[in-house]
């Protein structure tokens, strides 16, 4: 028979490492998402009714930035509310796939009024000091989510895969590409 004290120790690190492992792909999503998403943003940026849009946005002052900076949470609201309905009603793919959209088109949104809002917001005392903190905690959770195994043979694979595919590219297409 098992002693409770091991138990708890064998619960702990499965817990530990199934929280591990989520953090980790939570990581390598967000940092590809963010930042694909940022480029893709910036870039629809450049066409000039989204310019002349975002020129107003980003000199909003401080409160009414925070009022456009949760918008994009707010419109999708529905939209998420939508999915959990199919999903509770037999639909889950529908529901899931319907989720999955609303949370990458709210994240693209969010991902650049916060650019474009950041120093107005910053501004604001409270919400630099939550901004601020956040930043500290999700620094902390990378260091260690990067300190583990599993995480760097997950990079050592992916920048095999680059490599990879543009060697592909390059017989494909030539050496046009770098």
């Amino acid at each position: 028979m098992i002693d409770p004290a091991s138990k708890k120790s064998l619960l702990r690190r499965i817990v530990g490492g199934i929280l591990a492992v989520v953090a980790a792909l939570w990581i390598f999503l967000e940092e590809w998402l963010w930042d694909a998403m940022h480029a893709f943003m910036a870039w629809l940026g450049k066409l000039p009714p989204i310019h002349w849009l975002e020129t107003r946005i980003a000199s909003l002052p401080p409160y009414v930035a925070l009022l456009m900076f949760l918008l994009p949470a707010l419109t999708l609201l529905p939209f998420k509310l939508a999915a959990f309905w199919l999903i509770a009603g037999g639909h889950g793919v529908y529901g899931l796939w319907v989720f999955i959209v609303a949370k990458v088109i709210g994240t693209a949104l969010l991902v650049r009024v916060f650019a474009l809002t950041r120093d107005s917001l910053l501004t604001i005392a409270w919400f630099a000091r939550g901004y601020h903190a956040i930043l500290r905690w999700k620094a902390h959770i990378y260091a260690i989510v990067r300190a583990l195994p599993l995480f760097r043979r997950a990079q050592a694979w992916l920048r095999l895969a680059k490599l990879r595919l543009r060697a592909l590219r390059r017989d494909i297409f030539g050496d046009r590409s770098p």
